[in-house]
């Protein structure tokens, strides 16, 4: 099942500025455009960890969706940030590991404008309540 994804129907989402470049059946890619407002600290060229956070969890939301339908809550999610990502766009891929009728898990990889992996991170999402 395809869901089309619309990123725009989230107060949060539309101030992150994220944007889907592609999705199909487990899969999408979300682009997260650099603002300042992201940086760690004044006169630092890294970005603060939560804002990767973010972008992880509503990867791995999508990819969900894009199987399953519906609203998917998190239940848990874990990252690992592998380096820091530096000022510039940050691309987040996600990938359907299994979904379940209760629960279902994405696997989230993040890549900096150069390609190179800046964090991964695995999300658990509830799977949609069937309509009575």
């Amino acid at each position: 099942m395809t869901t089309p994804i619309r990123l725009d129907n989230s107060p949060y989402q539309r101030f992150l500025r994220v944007t889907c470049e592609r999705a199909g059946d487990g899969e999408v890619v979300i682009r997260l455009p650099f603002r300042e407002e992201f940086l760690r600290a004044d006169g630092s060229d890294w970005l603060h960890g939560g804002v990767i956070a973010a972008l992880i969890d509503i990867t791995g939301d999508y990819a969900v969706v894009t199987r399953v339908g519906g609203d998917v809550p998190t239940i848990d999610l874990r990252i690992d940030w592998l380096r820091p990502a530096r000022k510039g766009d940050l691309i987040a891929t996600g990938r359907v590991v299994r979904s379940g009728r209760r629960v279902s898990v994405a696997d989230v990889e993040v890549h900096d404008e150069g390609g190179k992996l800046v964090a991964v991170g695995r999300g658990l999402y509830a799977s949609p309540e069937p309509a009575s």
